[in-house]
């Protein structure tokens, strides 16, 4: 079916997108900015990353009737609304994690010294797993739509 290998494609350009979010979130983070701040700034360099390359390689041909500035605009809407999505889970999974205390004292024993930072980044990975089908649904039916 098409849908399964636009969905890999748009996965494996997402994964790629995951690479920078994390690289760009991870410094941030590690230079003590704060972690919505940080999760902000690398969305904007992840975003415009998975739009070029959804444009050439997943969704090549699709949306022909929309011009490139429109496609963008959708696509990031979506992203931003997707985003949006991210933020609330970033930040019930930093606070959830941060005060249950089994999961604190595990993260803390294998994270050593600062389980804080640990705990900013899983929360950041699992904001984006639930963030990515939304995306791709919403990029499949409104952006690159026939």
């Amino acid at each position: 079916m098409e849908i399964i290998k636009i969905f890999v494609k748009f996965g494996l350009v997402g994964a790629s997108g995951v690479i920078v979010n994390m690289l760009i979130y991870t410094s941030l983070i590690t230079l003590d900015v704060n972690y919505l701040m940080a999760a902000t700034i690398a969305f904007l360099f992840a975003v415009s990353s998975n739009f070029y390359l959804n444009f050439i390689w997943t969704f090549k041909g699709k949306g022909e009737g929309k011009s490139i500035k429109k496609k963008y605009l959708h696509f990031f809407i979506i992203s931003l609304l997707n985003f949006i999505v991210n933020l609330l889970i970033l930040k019930i999974t930093v606070e959830f994690l941060s005060v249950n205390e089994l999961t604190y004292d595990i993260i803390k024993k294998y994270a050593g010294s600062n389980p804080d930072k640990v705990i900013k980044i899983i929360a950041q990975m699992i904001g984006i797993g639930v963030a990515t089908f939304f995306n791709f649904f919403g990029n499949y039916f409104i952006t690159f739509r026939k």
